[in-house]
């Protein structure tokens, strides 16, 4: 169970490393993009804020340390992307967000509605941790849902190769995700 956790952060820490100096973080955005590179990326960004909301929340809500190290991952690697798509939005010369975009969750695939929010945000301890990673399970599925539509209609590398880090990083967290799920219901903590 500690392997496997160290194995899961020390890859979620070495994405967020290769995001800031790979070439797809450094290298400006030289072809256009087409729809589906532009609407990808409006999307994650508030996806990813949302996500980046929840994993803020973990440490005030657990006494978990595996919880509270991986959501110190998600907050760093996704805001790592955030600002990396923020960056190709302005290169592209694209609004941050779609048009009359609503961020609630019938937009998004795997948001959560205000009141989920509100709701996790109530609760503490094994009741959170339940919830939470119930909660982020279905979040990362969406993520993984939209970066799926890019790698099958994009056009930019940079953004593909985006997707496919999002779908490789966001499904091994749902694995983790699933185990901790089924021992914690097995070994409550209170």
């Amino acid at each position: 169970m500690r392997r496997s956790l160290l194995a899961l952060v020390a890859a979620v820490l070495l994405t967020a490393c290769n995001q800031g100096g790979g070439d797809q973080g450094s290298a400006p955005a030289t072809a256009a993009p087409n729809d589906a590179d532009v609407t990808f990326t409006q999307k994650m960004i508030p996806h990813h804020q949302q996500g980046i909301e929840m994993a803020k929340a973990v440490d005030a809500r657990t006494k978990r340390p595996q919880l509270r190290t991986l959501a110190d991952a998600i907050t760093v690697s996704q805001g790592q992307e955030v600002t990396l798509m923020q960056r190709w939005l302005q290169d592209w010369g694209k609004p941050a967000t779609l048009q009359g975009m609503d961020h609630g969750a019938g937009h998004m695939p795997g948001m959560m509605s205000e009141a989920q929010m509100r709701q996790l945000m109530a609760t503490k301890n094994q009741e959170f941790d339940l919830a939470f990673v119930d909660l982020m399970t279905t979040h990362h599925q969406g993520a993984i849902d939209m970066a799926t539509t890019e790698l099958r209609d994009g056009s930019l590398p940079q953004v593909k190769r985006l997707a496919q880090q999002i779908i490789d990083t966001q499904q091994a967290e749902i694995d983790q995700f699933t185990v901790w799920q089924e021992e914690w219901e097995a070994a409550p903590i209170r």
